[in-house]
Order: structure tokens, then sequence, then C-alpha cells
């Protein structure tokens, strides 16, 4: 037990304050020189439960001063009128302090005793107060101090307690306190499991980002800690951080390269040795246990650690970390080189070969302002082998750990900022759908992208973008169809899994993604040893202990977990032996055989919920996407249109889970035996349950599918077991949002995302608003709707901000959108118009005729037809040059209001023109006198109708969505922009944001109801 040493004076006034929070060691011998006022908490054990009570009492009188200053700019009545209980439902409001106000909880627990404590009874002596303000004082205090040691009603518990209290409120204010702990060395050294020490520390690392906190610990203890949490170590009592490994250069050397090549031209090509290397992270470590697990890597468990020392060793490529259980290594500069010379077929390229150009690209015309240029800091973030944290790869080739592979381009080296893609550089769309023959390229690939244009980690990204929800999203998208069906791929970064499927039926789609999540790739990269543990005690971030198999078999219900099963080895191999079972039933079945086909689709169903319960259990979200390439035809065939909607049906709520108990069995489960066997389970006031994965349907008009498909999962709702209906049980509710990916509101997220990855100064309302309506004006066929996928492509091309104030311009998106492939300029126009305006957007200089029509690929009567109109819409403006025309292309026409000009940019340009128009109904006059319409005057003589000019001008109908969208949606938007909070809601609609709901959620059980013993019992 922790023991705390008051300051001489308990007093606010006196507890020191620091100006940085964070974790620092006091000297040896130094103890003795602390000032007499800083508190001291001793006896500091690996039980954070234990003394963490002592630590806060350590800072409240902090935590109590802040509290006043925070109410005085609240309202300086608060304190003088103590009136506290208003203030305590602020500190949520304003500062993020607690959690949401509910129906029966107006406020916090811990705010409203907080906003009692330090303004009711702030500076008294509690001795002198009455036996019932005693009370009141006593409750107040305790609950502040015993803050996630304890279960208090609607309140986070754990170290999450801390995160949602203390850590926000002394960011809000403007004081550090400072306090000193005093480690228990043998406690920490004989403690039973590390996992309780590592949550310790966990804590302790938690609570030094807003105070600061001097250590004081033995040599014996410091060694300890080095050698038991090393990671922990490395990053808070390291003055430098990690000394144990060299960082990851930002640009590799031509020492290194050098270097390099001296060595791996020497290996033999597609050696052990390069594969290996190929399978590291370039800016992160990989366990050893992991790399033997990686059936990629093809070499027996005693290579692997032979050619590990060697390359460490001799050859100094690797840097070893032999300081945890599990030994880590991690490249070094010139192994990071070395990595980067690795090719297709694990063969070695000359430096020389290797050198390409930049990845990136610049603005071209700068009359469309700075942009935030490109450099090599955009390199994706690390993907490190362990835990899913990071993976991907090449197609045909060995996963890098970081979404590389030996068959992707080697990264730019070259110091220019700019270049030109390559004229036949495919599109994204075509690199999908260009999958090769399963049977020899494999039935599960890589999600990688097409060199020159996307990497993996910018492929995966893009698709990500079609995830607007967790639950489902319908994203209109022309998809071309797969060369191969059968195939499917997988990706994984930054702890998010997508498996990208084409749609070939309810069972083969349910065994493509059940298989691909369970691959041997996903156990190689992502279910790693280290990520579930050799006795399953990583699982739940290790916090389950011992529990962890009872929770998977009886909690999560985690199918074919026999006790053969409960170690990684005996999982991993009853998982593949499963799917290749079903696989294999998959290619026998007969559709007419309804029985057969019944019992296939419910084990393929088991299998994937059981898939999508292990993801959750190491922490990694799941997305997976279907791609619908003929959605006109599904539609036709309701037989066929039926089975697409009950696939969603029975699939979707079947992965959710509450905490770790599976949905499923909850709600739906009507055999008694298995009703017997489950696990009990305390609800929370609240309980809403969670889909362990999320759903993106892709095709031409997938949106049309949003009310059929939100009608049928709502329907699962009458299959709730009726124990549960009547109300005798508990159950939970469950919500499915099932919304469109094109919308204003999915836009919105899409640019938000990449302007916060990127360092972009939070959008405001009216400048997220001119960013979506230069998407869609360029990206779609009508006001405020576009790709998400396209626009997530356009924003990944530019490079990070200058400085977390610089704002993300339309200028700056508009240079993202040039770097789009032609077809998805303005989708409403015809292919050569779109080749044409692409040749000029990407030109460094003004062209003229035969260089458009040579870029461009098109004719000499294509180009003569498209220019003039483009001309007329202010796309391109022409540059005279001795009677001979030139032009240049804008994303952004002159007349736009988010152009910021109000002439057109060439100087050639008459300046005896009409004044340039500011109204949508002046923009379409002056066009189609351009055209040479000759539109009737009455129709822009008075009070304009949109219906009727577009009508009377045909012509002009495939540019309406552009107009419209430059001007704002229903031309109103410019004028009169929405102020409502709830954008999406504007946009989309309440109806279309409405969840499916399954389930029930009563609020009147008592305490002996709410749990599923009894009924087990």
């Amino acid at each position: 037990m922790s023991q705390r040493t008051p300051a001489t004076d308990s007093g606010a006034a006196s507890q020191p304050s620091s100006s940085e929070a964070g974790i620092s060691l006091v000297p040896p011998g130094s103890s003795g020189q602390l000032t007499l006022d800083t508190p001291i908490v001793r006896q500091v054990g690996p039980r954070f439960t234990e003394w963490l009570p002592d630590a806060l009492d350590a800072v409240l009188p902090v935590i109590t001063q802040t509290a006043r200053e925070l109410a005085v700019q609240y309202d300086p009545r608060t304190i003088r009128d103590d009136r506290p209980y208003r203030f305590a439902a602020d500190l949520f409001d304003t500062h993020g302090v607690g959690t949401a106000p509910g129906a029966d909880t107006p406020a916090h627990p811990f705010n409203d005793a907080l906003a009692k404590f330090a303004i009711s009874y702030f500076d008294v002596d509690p001795d002198e107060l009455s036996d019932r303000k005693h009370e009141l004082y006593d409750y107040a205090r305790d609950e502040i101090l015993e803050l996630g040691t304890r279960d208090l009603p609607g309140a986070p518990t754990g170290l999450d307690a801390l995160g949602e209290t203390v850590v926000p409120l002394f960011d809000a204010g403007d004081k550090t306190p400072t306090t000193v702990l005093s480690l228990d060395g043998p406690a920490w050294e004989e403690v039973d499991d590390e996992r309780t020490a590592a949550r310790a520390l966990d804590a302790l690392a938690l609570l030094a980002e807003v105070v600061d906190i001097q250590l004081i610990c033995s040599p014996r203890l410091d060694a300890h800690l080095e050698r038991a949490h090393p990671d922990w170590y490395d990053e808070h009592l390291t003055d430098s951080g990690d000394d144990h490994r060299a960082p990851a250069p930002t640009e590799t050397s031509e020492r290194a390269l050098s270097s390099a090549w001296e060595i791996v031209g020497e290996f033999a090509p597609s050696g052990g040795r390069l594969r290996l290397l190929a399978a590291l992270d370039p800016a992160g470590e990989r366990e050893v246990r992991d790399l033997k697990a990686d059936s990629e890597i093809q070499l027996s468990e005693g290579a692997i650690d032979r050619y590990v020392r060697e390359l460490a060793d001799e050859h100094g490529l690797l840097d070893v970390d032999d300081r945890p259980k599990y030994n880590r290594v991690s490249l070094t500069e010139t192994g990071t080189a070395a990595q980067e010379l690795v090719g297709p077929e694990y063969r070695v390229f000359h430096p020389e070969q290797s050198q390409f150009d930049g990845r990136l690209t610049g603005t071209r015309h700068g009359s469309t302002g700075i942009v935030c240029w490109a450099n090599r800091e955009d390199s994706p973030p690390s993907a490190g082998g362990g835990g899913g944290s990071g993976c991907g790869g090449g197609r045909g080739g060995a996963d890098a750990g970081a979404g590389a592979s030996p068959s992707s381009s080697s990264p730019s080296r070259s110091s220019s900022s700019e270049r030109s893609l390559p004229v036949s550089a495919p599109t994204a769309e075509d690199w999908l759908a260009a999958t090769g023959e399963a049977s020899e390229d494999g039935y599960v690939q890589w999600l990688d992208g097409p060199d020159g244009r996307l990497d993996a980690w910018e492929m995966h990204e893009r698709l990500l973008a079609g995830r607007r929800t967790e639950g489902v999203t319908l994203v209109d998208e022309s998809v071309k169809p797969f060369e191969n069906g059968k195939v499917s791929y997988i990706s994984c970064f930054e702890d998010d899994v997508q498996v990208v499927a084409q749609w070939g039926g309810p069972l083969h789609t349910l065994v493509r993604v059940t298989s691909t999540l369970l691959s041997k790739k996903m156990f190689s990269k992502v279910l790693t040893p280290s990520a579930v543990g050799d006795d399953l005690d990583e699982l739940y971030d290790g916090a389950l202990d011992d529990a962890t198999k009872d929770v998977l078999r009886l909690g999560a219900q985690v199918g074919w977990f026999g006790k053969d099963e409960q170690e990684y080895d005996g999982l991993r191999e009853r998982f593949g032996e499963v799917r290749r079972l079903l696989l294999s039933k998959l290619g026998e079945i007969d559709d007419a055989d309804s029985t057969e086909w019944s019992e296939l689709c419910r084990d393929a169903h088991g299998l994937l919920a059981s898939a999508t319960h292990l993801y959750r259990a190491v922490g990694v979200d799941v997305t997976i996407h279907i791609r619908v390439p003929d959605t006109k035809k599904l539609r036709a065939g309701e037989r066929r249109y039926q089975g697409f909607l009950d696939f969603f049906k029975h699939t979707v709520p079947k992965n959710a889970s509450y905490g770790i108990h599976s949905v499923y069995r909850m709600l739906y489960e009507e055999r008694v035996d298995k009703l017997k066997h489950r696990m009990g389970v305390e609800f929370d006031a609240d309980a809403t349950a969670d889909l362990t994965a999320s759903w993106v349907i892709s095709g031409p008009t997938a949106s049309t599918f949003r009310d059929d498909v939100q009608r049928a999962i709502a329907s699962k709702v009458n299959d709730v077991r009726e124990t549960i209906q009547e109300g005798v049980e508990r159950g939970v509710s469950l919500e499915i949002p099932v919304v469109e990916g094109n919308s204003y509101g999915a836009l919105r997220r899409v640019i938000d995302r990449h302007a916060e990855r990127k360092g972009f100064a939070a959008l405001d309302a009216d400048e997220r608003r001119k960013l979506v309506r230069l998407a869609s004006a360029t990206l779609g066929e009508e006001a405020g709707r576009c790709s998400p996928y396209a626009l997530a492509e356009a924003l990944l091309s530019l490079g990070k901000a200058r400085s977390p104030t610089q704002s993300l311009r339309p200028s700056d998106v508009a240079h993202g959108l040039a770097q789009l492939p032609a077809e998805r300029l303005v989708p409403s126009l015809p292919p050569t118009m779109q080749k044409a305006l692409k040749a000029l957007l990407v030109a460094d200089d003004p062209l003229g005729a035969s260089e458009i029509v040579e870029r461009a690929g098109i004719s000499e009567r294509s180009y003569t037809r498209n220019i003039e109109e483009l001309a007329a819409l202010g796309m391109v403006e022409s540059v005279g040059n001795g009677g001979h025309k030139k032009w240049r292309a804008w994303i952004i026409p002159w007349w736009s209001p988010l152009a910021g000009v109000d002439a057109p940019r060439t100087t050639e340009t008459d300046e005896s023109a009409l004044t340039p128009p500011s109204r949508w109904d002046d923009v379409l006059y002056e066009i189609a006198l351009d055209l040479g319409l000759d539109p009737e005057y009455e129709l822009f003589a008075g009070s304009v109708d949109v219906d009727e000019v577009f009508a009377a001008l045909p012509r002009l109908e495939r540019w309406r969505g552009f107009i419209e969208s430059h001007y704002g949606y229903g031309f109103g938007d410019v004028e009169h922009p929405a102020t409502d909070a709830d954008e999406d809601a504007v946009e989309d609609g309440l109806a279309a944001l409405r969840p499916v709901e399954i389930g029930c959620d009563s609020t009147d059980w008592s305490s002996e109801q709410a749990s599923l013993d009894g009924v087990n019992s």
C-alpha cells in the first residue's frame, strides 16, 4: 500500500507547479534535496488501484484551484453565490471533462463532486462542518480520489476514468502540478504478472500527460523496468527516446545506399536473407516470433534465428533488442537502404536503377495559389508487423510490413518536387480490376496500387474513404468487374483491416470474405503471435489474464474452440482447417440442395462472426467492401436481389458484440443448450452494442439500395428471442446506420480526415462547404455529391501544411484534383473533352492545338469541337501567340465564387467584354452566348427558373451540376449559408441518418435482473 507524505502546507497556493508535464527520474542521492512543499507518495507499487488515490490526493489542491478558475470563467457568480451544479454540466460541454449528460444523470458524478468540493467546500475545516455536510464533504472528496479504482454509476472505469476527467481538466487550466512518487522496488520486481505492472505504468504515463511526475527509483529497479518494459522505459525514462534503435531516416543517404549495395549485391537472388529483409518494418520493429510465423518468408525457425544474427552482427543491417521476453528487430539506416534495393521476385537492383521521379506533384500554375508542397514527410505511417498496426503488400510478393512489397517501386529519392504521371499509369479502378487468374496469382491478394500513381498505403486510404459509418455505407461508384471474381484483396494499416470482394451471390461472397480474413496472409501479418499471445494472453490488451479462454468460448462465442485450440498454434491451425473445409464444400455445393446450402451458410456465418470477434480482440477494426459492377442487372432479377438483401439482413447483425459478449447469442439464439453455456453479463445503464465489422457497398447506383437494405436489416428485429421481446429477459440495443457515401456529410468527413492528417488548421463550416462544392463540381454530376474515393485520392496527392495555422484552401484542393485521371474530371463530359482538359491541367506551359491533340490522344476534330466549349465555361483560357492560339487550364473557372478573381486570368482577354458576372443566371447567360446558343431573352429577363433554362438549352445540361456546385446547393447557399450545427442532418435529411434499431434497452430493471447469471442457472 502506498503512503502519502503531505506537504507542509496543503493549500493550493503552496502546491508546486512546473511548466512541463512528464516523467523524470530523481537522480540517486538527490531525493533529500526536494523542496519541502513537494508532495511525495511513497511505496508506490505495481497495482495502480492501490496508489492512484494517494497520487490524486497529492495534486488535489491544483485540481481544486483549476476547477475554481474555470468556474470563474464560466460565470463569476458561480463561486460568489455558491452555485456549483450548473458549472458541473459546463465542465463537459466546454472542456470535455466527464461524459455526456444522460436522461438520468444530469452531470457526470466526478463533475458533480468536483464542483461541490471546489466551490462549496473550498478552504473549510471539515471538522467544523455539521454531520450532514461532513458526509457530503467526504462523499465529494472520495468521489474524486477514488476515480478509476472502483465502479461508479455512470462513470468510466480504470484508466478511462483518468483520461476523461483529470486529464482534460488540467488541460483546460493553466497550472501543471508536481508530485514525487517513490517506487517500491521489491514489489515491482516480484509482481506475479508483468501485465499488472504494465497497467500501472500506463496509469503513470496517462497522469504524466498533465502532471510533472518525479520518480524515485533504485538502480536495481531502474534496470528491471528497462528489461521488463522496454517500450515504456524508452518512451518515458530515456532522455532522447529509444536509444536502442536507429531512427528511420527521412531520406536515404547516398552513403547508406552505396554500403547497402555492397552488402546485398552479394546475396543470392530470392534467397532467405533478402526475403527476411523485405519482411521487416522500414520504420518500426517486428518480433522474431512473428517472423517465424510469417508464412510468406518461407524459412524455418532456425534459419530465421541464424539470418537475424548474421544481418545484425556481420552486416550491420539490423538492430536486435533482446531486452523484452521476445527479441525484436529493426532496420538500421543501411538496412533501410538495403530494403529499398529489393525489387520484384526478391532480386536486388543497383541504386541507380531504383532512382525514380518524385511521387507527388507540385502546382502547375502560380496563379492557382501556393499549395502545400509534397515531400518525403508525407510518406505513409509506419506499419508494424505485430498486432495489425500495419500491413499490406504487393501483388505476388511478400509483405514488407508497411504496405510495401518487393513488387512495388522503391521510394523516391529525387530532389525534384514535381513529376508528371506516366500516360500509361493505370487508374486505381483499372488496377483493382486487373486481378490476374486466381489460380496463378492467388485467391487472396495484398491490396497494392498502380506504380507511379498510388502505393499500398494510399490505396488503403483511398478505399477507407468509402466508409462513412460503423454500419453500412452505400457508395455510387462505377466499378469495373474483376478479371477473376474469385479474387479478394486484403489490407491493414493503422489497426484498420479492409477486405475487398466482388459480389458473387450470398454464399460465395460470405465464404470468400471469411476466407480472406482467416487467410495465411492475415495470420502472418495481423493475427500474429505477438498480437494474439502464445497462450492467447495478449487478446483484449492482455487485460483478461487467465479468463481469456472462457471469454472467447462463453462470451464472444468464438466457434471451433476446443481444448486443442487454447494456444496460438492450435487456434491458427484449427481456423485454417475449417477455412479449407468451407472452400472445398463451396466448390462442391449444389444450389438446388437447400439443406446443404443452408448448413454451409450457417457455418460460414459462424466462422465470419468468430473472425471479426477475434480481430476486435486484437484491437483491429474490420471494413468489408462489396463491389457490385452491375447494380441494374442485380436489381432486375427479383430472386438475385432478394438474396442480396438477405445477405445483409443476416450477416450484418450477426457480427456484433456487447463488450466481450456475442450479440447474436444474446438476442437471437433459441437453442437451450447454447443459452446455458454463455458468460454472465453485467449491463450498463445504456446497454448499446457495437458492430465488429463495417460494410461498404459500391456500385453505379448503389445508393438506390439504401431503403431496401435498411428495411431488410430492420426486419431482423422480429427474430429477437421472445423472452427479450416480452421483457422477461434483459437484452441490448444494436444500432445499425445505413447511409449514403456520396453525400455532403460523407465528403465532409473525407476532407476533415485528410486535412487533419496533413496538419492543416481545423476547418469552419463555411470553409468546409466551399471545398465540398469544389469537389462535387469537379468529380460529380449533381450538386453536393461525388465519389469519396476520387476525393480522397486527390487529397492524398497534397503535401503537409507548413504550419498548424495554415488553412486548406480551394486552390490547394484544385491542385489535388488536377492530378486525378482524366476520366474523373467532370464525369458528365465526353472522354475526349476530359482528355483535352487533363492534358492542359498537367502541362507546365500553354499548349497549342497540335500539342493538345498529341498529348491527349484525340483527333483534331475532337479538339476543335471541345476546346471552344471548355473556353466558354472558363475552364481554359487562350494565350495569344503570333496568331496561333495556345491554351491554359484551371480546375476552378474564373467566374466561380471560389476562384477569388473578378476577370479571366489571361492578359489577352478583351477588356471591353461584359462586366464579370456575379450571379448564377448571369453566368448561364454569358456561357450560352459564348457557345452561340442564342438564348431567348425572356429566359433571363425576369425571375429566372433554372429548370426552364436547362430545358430550353439542352447543350448546357451536362454542365448543370458543375455550375450549381460552384454557386452553392440550390443557388441559395452562397448568400445564406447554413448555420445549423448538425450539417449532416441539414444536407442528408434526418431520415437518412436514422439507424436501424434492433433489440431493446429497458431502463427499469432492478439490479437483481441486470445479469444473465440467473437465466443461465
